[in-house]
């Protein structure tokens, strides 16, 4: 096998996508978006908020940053790897490259994971940085809240983006679908009784930050689940590489046509 033209393929496909990503219009509204919290942190820093401390910032960024910003991020971005350049028409160009459909979606969603990692983990570390400040405490004070912020956006990003491309290549309006799952499944779920939530990505990353952040300062210390960290985890990284798999299968069985211009 050729690695290095196996390489050097994934890095073209891999850098244009991040150069789609993250230069065009759609870039600025999710930037300005990734921005809230720490402008939020900002703001409540200069009001002189008297309990604006770590369990307060935890408290705004669950609702906030993780059933918000992360959603809509990774929905806006997922969505365009496959479905904007059928629409566009770029996409037959492309695969006339010597390079497989399932190679193409793979590398594309590498892309699509730094390029959102690059936009969802400056404003939620110097928030954190920010709130500590604000306290007079120092920036390794309370790492695990840090640290379970961190693996929750990292696995987050991974898994809604696997969702959501999973539902751009079976569906010709995939934020339709994506705004109806991102915003209102799993909004309601934990609100279900029995084992429903379990059918949900939110359920297993308030399930790490319940697990990671010490009980003293953690606001999820009652919420409902019966697996560990480690368990919910390995299920998002499981349900990530599986829909790749699937949305690389659909994406291989679909015929494209040069339109006319």
């Amino acid at each position: 096998m050729d690695w290095t033209g196996s390489f050097r393929k994934a890095w073209v496909v891999t850098a244009l996508t991040l150069r789609y990503l993250l230069t065009t219009r759609r870039a600025i509204a999710t930037v300005l978006l990734a921005l809230v919290p720490l402008i939020l942190t900002l703001s409540l820093a200069a009001a002189r908020v008297a309990t604006f401390d770590v369990m307060l910032f935890q408290q705004l960024m669950i609702p906030l940053f993780l059933q918000v910003v992360l959603i809509f991020v990774t929905l806006v971005n997922a969505t365009a790897l496959i479905r904007e350049e059928i629409d566009d028409n770029t996409l037959p160009f492309l695969l006339t490259r010597p390079i497989s459909k399932p190679a193409l979606v793979a590398y594309k969603y590498i892309g699509y994971l730094v390029a959102v990692l690059v936009v969802l983990i400056p404003p939620i570390v110097v928030a954190y940085g920010v709130t500590e400040a604000y306290g007079g405490l120092a920036f390794t004070t309370d790492l695990d809240v840090l640290g379970g912020f961190l693996a929750t956006t990292i696995l987050g990003s991974a898994t809604y983006g696997a969702l959501f491309l999973f539902i751009s290549v079976l569906v010709r309006r995939p934020l339709a679908v994506g705004l109806l799952i991102g915003f209102v499944w799993e909004s309601v779920v934990d609100s279900i009784p029995g084992d429903v939530p379990k059918v949900s990505v939110i359920h297993y990353l308030k399930t790490i930050l319940k697990d990671v952040i010490a009980i003293a300062i953690n606001p999820l210390g009652q919420y409902r689940t019966d697996v560990s960290a480690g368990v919910a985890a390995g299920v998002l990284v499981t349900v990530s590489i599986a829909l790749v798999i699937l949305a690389a299968f659909v994406f291989q069985q679909m015929e494209f046509r040069q339109k006319a211009g």
